[in-house]
């Protein structure tokens, strides 16, 4: 008797990445930005929120600026302080499903919650390294269930907190083995609820379990195709992980399982390239935005998913 053949299996295939517009430039004004550090378009877990609005993270000016999905400039709110509303260093956005934002920011050592029109909601962390309290916090996600997690960067760990700010669980401490972190600078939940740490100063990304146990580490030091200098940012979609490769001023595209499929970007001023990119945002219909940091810009892309060989 002949064998069974073997399951098909599905052919790892990179997809296609274009240019589609940069958003505003340097300044203080309406569309501009100084520093911007985090860009939001409004999903999570895969699924629309934020009204199709893009949510920016304007750093220097220590404000959000959200601008429509056709990226007309809509309003602005925060400004520099330490009062509720306030903002001070301001350095990651996320939005649920109810419709609430959560900013993460790195002076105040706080998270400040939002409705989506920048009326202030709530607050929590504040300064410190027991378990709830925060030390300079940089990304920050939610999960399918509303849970909010928190890259407490000072503090070497990431952070579980539920949606009214009580908390929940602590993952990591400082270290370079898997599950350890060293400046984690940003996080990811996917629909599944596994979790993507950007582990900067380790140059690597981790993906871990729900519960927070390692599943794999993707890249190295280094500057060849998955490896890692700084990397600053870390999105996901159903398909994809994306990783602003800071200190190589380029994206990188993983498929679930960690395998290097693409890259695109280099230094420079040019559209499609970048300076010191650092958070990042998969949207809906393929959309894909960049805040290109020392640009003082965000950038929008496409990402065309080829189709896979059986």
């Amino acid at each position: 008797m002949g064998s069974a053949p073997p399951p098909a299996t599905a052919e790892v295939v990179a997809p296609s990445i274009s240019f589609v517009r940069t958003i505003g430039s340097s300044g203080s004004g309406d569309s501009q930005f100084l520093y911007p550090k985090d860009v939001s378009a409004g999903s999570y877990a895969g699924s629309s929120a934020g009204m199709g609005n893009i949510f920016v993270v304007d750093t220097g000016n220590n404000r959000i600026e959200v601008f429509n999905s056709d990226a007309a400039f809509l309003f602005w709110f925060g400004g520099f302080g330490n009062s509720q509303g306030k903002l001070s260093s301001p350095s990651g956005i996320t939005i649920d499903f109810s419709q609430s934002m959560y900013v993460a920011e790195k002076d105040n050592n706080r998270i400040q919650k939002f409705d989506i029109n920048g009326n202030f909601l709530g607050e929590f962390g504040y300064f410190g390294a027991d378990p709830g309290k925060l030390i300079e916090p940089l990304g920050i996600a939610v999960d399918s269930w509303g849970k909010i997690f928190v890259a407490d960067s000072g503090n070497n760990r990431i952070e579980k907190f539920g949606e009214s700010g009580t908390f929940l669980d602590s993952i990591g401490g400082f270290g370079m083995s898997p599950g350890y972190f060293n400046l984690p600078s940003d996080v990811a939940i996917d629909a599944e609820g596994c979790i993507y740490v950007a582990d900067t100063k380790n140059d690597r990304v981790q993906k871990m379990s729900s519960n927070g146990m390692p599943v794999a580490v993707l890249g190295r030091s280094g500057g060849g195709d998955g490896e890692f200098h700084s990397p600053a940012g870390v999105t996901v979609d159903d398909k994809y992980i994306y990783v602003s490769d800071s200190g190589n001023n380029r994206i990188q595209v993983f498929n679930k399982d960690g395998m290097f499929l693409t890259k695109f970007g280099k230094t420079g001023i040019t559209p499609g390239e970048f300076n010191n990119p650092t958070g990042i945002s998969a949207g809906q219909q393929g959309s894909l935005l960049v805040a290109d940091t020392n640009n003082h810009r965000i950038q929008e892309f496409k990402v065309t998913r080829k189709q896979e060989k059986l």
